[in-house]
């Protein structure tokens, strides 16, 4: 049975039952700021429509009306976010409340990258009862360029991951498939709820196998003409280098874990792993000297990044970023108002190895809601609503 379209109001009451879980009836009439008939009257028809339930009611000395409390229907439809790596697929999916209901982790084998992001959301799906054609849309974080109309142009390392996937995954799972860069998902998850929350810019750069960045200014995630923004690996460290554009003399190279992992070696700690040395103790002399030029080198990298963008916060994500901690941000931070005019405030992410598939459900999201209720987000106008999401 197809759903009606809701009204501004009718909207804004469903977004706080959203935000909040469940409210009464007088809680939701002062946090839309509208009168108590009138939201009795929206509510009641919403949970005609089918939209809003009754969740029971709460104590309280005076028993009424407003005792009950209400949510949303979350059920009604469902989308899934994947994060796509050499070493493993995850996936989670959520309704309209955005949270995962299921969490899957599947190591890689050697099926191809498509077939392997389809078993995985398959058997996701399957947790809670769904087929992944019940899914409204699937969002896929993927390493390399994404084109902006979704779909992979550039893997450096993967010639089997390139332009088509989209549509190859779209048949095998029976749903609209978007791909989207993984730093841009985990910085647009920093940005919702974690280190970028409280800055209108920042710049996610993640330090892992490879480096990337991620800028959202505004609130808006920086893509590019053609997708090819935050592609730092492939920017050269050093003027001198006689190639432009190539991972062999770009940044790839001076700050990737092939280049960690071969300062640790020099140091002659050769069953060391990169992320031990950057949590060890001052006291251990050689894994301070590789910290050291870690942070000559990361600092040179965000020193970069600062002088084109000039974000007010850098967050160093990925596993090399993170197990350095708030010492390595430090240490950075120092380093670069030391030897530069440069001002920027670096820290390590928040959100961890989850970041990529809460920025994929928090990509989609918004769009799914607008689809479920019919209303665009946009319309939602009410003062309290706007005050409390800080818009003017």
């Amino acid at each position: 049975m197809e759903r009606r379209v809701l009204s501004a109001n009718e909207r804004l009451v469903v977004e706080l039952l959203l935000e909040h879980g469940s409210l009464s009836r007088s809680a939701l009439a002062r946090s839309a700021g509208l009168s108590k008939p009138a939201t009795n009257d929206l509510v009641q028809r919403l949970v005609d429509a089918g939209f809003v339930a009754a969740v029971g009611e709460v104590s309280s000395v005076r028993r009424g009306p407003n005792a009950v409390h209400f949510r949303a229907v979350t059920d009604l439809a469902h989308v899934a976010g994947v994060e796509m790596q050499p070493e493993h697929v995850r996936v989670a999916i959520a309704g309209l409340e955005g949270r995962p209901l299921v969490e899957l982790d599947l190591p890689r084998d050697d099926a191809s990258p498509a077939a392997h992001v389809a078993e995985a959301v398959r058997r996701a799906a399957a947790k809670i009862g769904l087929g992944t054609s019940d899914l409204w849309k699937v969002v896929v974080g993927t390493p390399g360029v994404v084109t902006p109309d979704g779909d992979v142009d550039f893997v450096s390392g993967h010639p089997d991951w390139h332009t088509g996937q989209r549509d190859r995954l779209s048949q095998a799972l029976g749903c609209p498939v978007r791909l989207e860069n993984d730093v841009n998902l985990a910085a647009l998850a920093e940005s919702e709820e974690g280190r970028g929350a409280d800055v209108d810019s920042f710049t996610l750069l993640r330090l892992d196998e490879g480096i990337g960045a991620a800028t959202v200014l505004g609130g808006v995630l920086l893509r590019g003409a053609r997708g090819y923004a935050g592609e730092i690996g492939f920017a050269p460290a050093m003027a001198s280098s006689e190639r432009i554009g190539d991972l062999e003399t770009g940044y790839q190279s001076w700050v990737g874990r092939a280049a960690i992992d071969a300062l640790v070696r020099e140091q002659g700690m050769t069953h060391v792993s990169a992320e031990e040395v950057l949590t060890a103790p001052d006291t251990e002399t050689g894994a301070a000297r590789v910290r050291a030029e870690v942070v000559r080198r990361v600092a040179a990298l965000v020193a970069t990044v600062s002088t084109v963008i000039d974000p007010q916060r850098v967050v160093l994500s990925g596993a090399l970023g993170e197990a350095g901690g708030e010492r390595l941000a430090t240490q950075i931070e120092e380093a670069i108002s030391r030897d530069s005019p440069l001002r920027v405030q670096v820290v390590p992410a928040a959100l961890g190895s989850g970041s990529v598939v809460i920025g994929a459900l928090a990509l989609v999201i918004d769009d799914l809601r607008d689809h479920v209720y019919g209303t665009p987000t946009a319309a939602v106008s009410s003062r309290a609503w706007r005050q409390r999401r800080g818009d003017p």
